[in-house]
């Protein structure tokens, strides 16, 4: 970890947010029934661990048996369908997003390198009958994401399947005769196509044509039996509707019409009879089972407001997922079909952790100046009693951290805030956590409002948060810190320029201080994609606007601290757009302090550079809005 600015941390506040660094979220990867036998699959990092490793779990309760070993986290992890001793997942080094192929045989305890260990490989999928596995790859021209199809036991024998154009494509599924895929191409938040390839030739055809008009398609899905496929669309429709397609007759179907938010995740039953859906609303997972052909209502599981991670079915009755929300940062569901029975086989340790306080969101939503809506959630410091949270009541106002999310089609959703739960409960920090205009979740209208030249309104959205804060007699004006990630740098350091006289700090962590030169460096394959969203910075007009719009352009307007964070090898947010922002504002002499991690990428993975990048983030809160050194 290089640093510059930084001071040393108090031993006193290492000690006092251990309990909430010692957390270690349970994710829910994959699964498989073998008659009574389970296996299930998820991530974790181990008690003494830096990184996030995989582990089997038998049965409800269980201890979970740790499977993969080393210093970088694994991801992706999906077991062979046929047999549940082997496994696929991805790794890559240092946070490069270089990911490669790993092959795990759980009877052996060996992990083997399948790609060819130096470009990067995504999206890998098993063949339905398990002797082969595909992926992406743009290790052609270093742009184009190409379909690679390979046996993960035989070295050598990697084949590429499909020439592709761009570097948006997914594995949506795989048919059960092994013959086909669907494929999805990403060409923006707001267009994606559907296409169907064949395993043999590699030939490619569309499944959703090309319109007119941008259209979304996600969430493919075969139906086992070949009689149609199900995905979600928003043609003609502002949320990503529930579509079943006829493959005999091309007839369409619309389930759920009555509800007005996005579906995002579909998995159909192993017998083709009911599909297990999931909607976001307002932020909020809602889970649904439903007959295939009709799109009955089979049953609505209640939980509370949170986030499913995955979904998968086991059987024709058995489906599992993984939740996140308030006062979990991870549980591994199990729901029986036929009796609607729920079953929580695993949770996340929060042993030192005053769980009482932990604050349970409440989403507000608010009115910009040109009358477009945007919510928040927001985390107040309180006490849980009963089933009702009951927020503090402050001897004075209580200071704010506005955090804004990434993506900048990313969204603020009611989950467990990790770490900085430490803030609410220890620090007495309200949390406003907003879904400024390009948010995803809210129709396609909201999800376009920001790109190219509209981005320079999301400044109204800033300055009303800015005033709910100030109109708020509980909520101190004075104190307001703003903070973000990637797109959410970008806000902070936006509203560093746009609101210097109201802000006492910001942290910045691997945020874009110039747009021009983000697009000029950040990596090939996702050029294109950016461009679609924030503008091509190649048109005089654009680039024009777009260094119009970069904060590095008016950083003498900042006086402010500031907090930077950034990974060294960080291939989406080149380094080099945090070290401008830095040496342009020590020029100025404004207080910086900057972090720099020379083993991580687009944020920190590992448990001892996240410890410290913490630690050093609540020094300096405490230093700027907190009045505490």
């Amino acid at each position: 970890m290089e640093t510059r600015g930084v001071p040393d941390i108090p031993d006193v506040l290492a000690e006092q947010a251990a309990p909430y660094l010692q957390v270690r979220p349970v994710r829910f990867q994959d699964w498989q029934l073998k008659g009574t036998n389970a296996t299930v699959l998820i991530s974790q990092r181990p008690p003494k661990g830096e990184v996030s490793q995989l582990h089997v779990l038998n049965k409800p309760k269980g201890q979970p048996r740790q499977v993969t070993f080393g210093q970088e986290p694994v991801r992706g992890a999906v077991l062979n369908p046929v047999n549940d001793r082997a496994l696929i997942y991805l790794k890559d080094e240092g946070g490069s997003e270089r990911y490669q192929v790993f092959h795990h045989n759980l009877a052996t305890g060996k992990s083997v390198r399948t790609t060819d260990g130096k470009n990067r490989h995504t999206g890998a999928h098993w063949s339905p009958k398990g002797d082969r596995i595909a992926y992406f790859s743009p290790k052609r021209n270093g742009r184009d994401n190409d379909l690679y199809i390979a046996d993960p036991l035989k070295a050598g024998s990697e084949k590429l399947l499909a020439r592709l154009d761009g570097g948006g494509w997914w594995i949506e599924d795989w048919s059960r005769d092994g013959a086909l895929m669907i494929l999805m191409e990403y060409i923006s938040i707001n267009e994606s196509r559907l296409h169907i390839v064949d395993t043999v030739g590699g030939n490619l055809s569309p499944l959703t044509p090309k319109l007119s008009v941008p259209v979304s398609h996600q969430n493919a899905r075969f139906d086992p039996r070949m009689r149609a496929v199900y995905f979600s669309s928003d043609d003609g429709f502002e949320f990503q509707r529930l579509t079943r397609l006829d493959l005999s007759t091309g007839e369409y179907k619309y389930f759920l019409p009555q509800v007005r938010w996005d579906v995002e995740a579909i998995e159909v039953a192993p017998d083709g009879r009911q599909l297990a859906v999931v909607t976001n609303e307002g932020g909020a997972s809602k889970l649904r089972v439903l007959n295939s052909m009709t799109g009955e209502l089979l049953w609505n599981p209640q939980m509370p407001s949170g986030v499913i991670h995955q979904l998968a079915w086991a059987s024709d009755r058995d489906l599992m997922y993984g939740f996140d929300w308030a006062l979990s940062p991870g549980k591994v569901v199990h729901l029986n079909v036929s009796t609607q029975e729920q079953l929580t086989w695993l949770d996340s340790d929060l042993t030192g952790i005053k769980v009482d306080q932990l604050s349970l969101p409440r989403r507000l939503e608010w009115r910009s100046a040109d009358g477009s809506r945007f919510d928040a959630w927001v985390y107040l410091p309180g006490r849980i009693t009963g089933n009702q949270f009951l927020p503090a009541q402050p001897t004075r106002p209580s200071p704010v951290v506005v955090w804004f999310h990434g993506g900048p089609e990313s969204q603020f959703r009611p989950r467990f805030m990790g770490r900085y739960n430490f803030l609410t409960t220890e620090e007495q920090i309200v949390l406003i956590c907003p879904n400024v205009r390009g948010s995803r979740g809210y129709g396609k209208k909201f999800l376009k409002a920001d790109n190219g030249e509209g981005r320079a309104k999301v400044l109204l959205d800033i300055e009303r948060i800015y005033n709910a804060v100030a109109a708020n007699p509980l909520w101190d004006q004075n104190r307001i810190a703003v903070m973000g990630g990637s797109y959410g740098g970008f806000m902070a350091l936006h509203s560093m320029v746009n609101l210097n006289n109201f802000v006492r700090c910001g942290i910045d962590v691997v945020g874009i201080s110039n747009f021009v030169t983000f697009l000029e460096n950040t990596s090939d394959y996702r050029r294109d994609l950016r461009r679609v969203e924030y503008g091509n910075e190649r048109l005089p007009e654009m680039r024009k606007f777009l260094e119009e719009l970069s904060p590095l352009t008016h950083v003498e307007k900042i006086t402010r601290p500031l907090l930077i964070v950034q990974g060294a090898n960080d291939p989406r947010v080149p380094a080099s757009e945090s070290a401008q922002i830095e040496a342009a504002l020590r020029k100025k002499d404004i207080e910086t302090w900057y972090l720099l991690a020379k083993d991580e990428g687009h944020g920190f993975r590992k448990q001892t550079n996240r410890t410290f990048q913490f630690l050093t983030t609540v020094q300096f809160l405490r230093r700027h809005v907190l009045g505490a050194d």
